[in-house]
């Protein structure tokens, strides 16, 4: 699965103002909300809640990947918010998150949300990986990072 192309620069926040967990999922889903792949955003954003009240995602590694399968959208959906503050994401590590992934993806596609977040949790345990996404200047350079690396 390659992740760049799911990946729109329009969708990504390099800079997020959120300072919780729930502001941060609200902001990163309102940039998403132009998409014409959400059909329903408040459907959408209800799904995204309902999945992190079932278990935080936040991974560890300064890492969140909130996500949901839904009716809401027509095919796979992905933004990216970036805190350099870092958000309280209840984490496993109960480290505050930098790097937060929204997901969402139609619930008769399992395949391509588990090849996503399967890729995304392998990828984002790697340091290296992580920090060139933090130092990234532009929306459109971290789109170029996963390039990089899905080209190898």
């Amino acid at each position: 699965m390659k992740i760049s192309t799911y990946l729109d620069p329009k969708f990504i926040c390099t800079e997020m103002q959120a300072t919780t967990k729930e502001e941060a999922i609200k902001e990163l889903a309102e940039v998403m909300k132009q998409s014409s792949v959400i059909k329903d955003f408040d459907q959408f954003l209800k799904d995204i809640f309902e999945r992190e009240d079932m278990m935080s995602t936040g991974i560890g590694h300064n890492v969140a990947l909130p996500h949901a399968r839904t009716e809401a959208v027509d095919t796979l959906i992905i933004g990216l918010g970036r805190s350099y503050k870092g958000i309280d994401f209840d984490a496993i590590d109960k480290q505050p998150v930098n790097l937060i992934f929204l997901m969402g993806t139609p619930k008769k596609d399992m395949s391509n949300y588990l090849k996503g977040l399967a890729y995304l949790t392998r990828m984002l345990t790697k340091e290296e990986f992580r920090g060139k996404l933090l130092e990234a200047k532009t929306a459109e350079d971290i789109i170029n990072i996963f390039k990089e690396v899905e080209n190898k």
